[in-house]
């Protein structure tokens, strides 16, 4: 039976990431719509949403656990009412890259690195963008380097001109979800409750 998702993310990426992890459960999911929520109204829009969701499909809100005040359990706990059955809220620990990196061999591959300036626990890695960004400089590709790593022009730019894009492409080409579970937990828990998730009458 098919199950309708409604999903609620940061950015495209994100959105990417979670499309292709809904892709390869072997559960019936179809993304229906999806509302892009900025990182800084993630949560009271969840609290928002926990409230008046109404429907036979899943909201899955999924949030990068460095843009909240909050662990995880503690975050759920602060939305004020009993999480709805039908509202799973998830964060990848700290950013969506955690999870990109987390399929190490891939990884090393697409982006012409070795595989050992990929870390091991990527979930561990404080700030999983700049990582990204740091191992791009070691790439053989001169692509990878020109599209991940900030212009010299650029004063304030943190990525490159093309660092969405690339993850994006990588994601949808060559991530594996099952590869990217053994090297983060957070993202294993996430895809366990995806298996196991029922949707209940509201």
């Amino acid at each position: 039976m098919e199950t309708h998702v409604r999903l609620f993310v940061e950015d495209a990426l994100t959105r990417i990431v979670i499309e292709k992890i809904l892709q390869q459960t072997d559960r019936n999911y179809s993304v229906v719509g999806f509302t892009y929520l900025s990182k800084y109204s993630t949560h009271s829009k969840t609290a928002d949403l926990n409230r008046t969701l109404k429907g036979n499909r899943l909201y899955l809100v999924v949030a990068n656990q460095s843009a909240s005040d909050h662990c995880p359990a503690g975050a759920i706990e602060d939305l004020g009412a009993p999480l709805s059955p039908n509202l799973l809220y998830r964060f990848a620990v700290m950013e969506i890259e955690s999870w990109i990196m987390a399929d190490r061999e891939n990884f090393a591959d697409y982006f012409s690195v070795d595989i050992r300036s990929v870390p091991q626990l990527p979930d561990e890695v404080p700030k999983p963008r700049e990582e990204i960004v740091a191992i791009a400089r070691k790439s053989r590709s001169k692509s990878i380097r020109d599209d991940l790593i900030p212009r010299h022009s650029s004063i304030s730019a943190k990525i490159g001109p093309n660092y969405g894009g690339v993850l994006s492409d990588f994601v949808k080409q060559r991530w594996n979800v099952s590869n990217a579970q053994k090297h983060s937990p957070s993202l294993k828990r996430t895809c366990q409750r995806l298996q196991t998730f029922r949707l209940k009458r509201v």
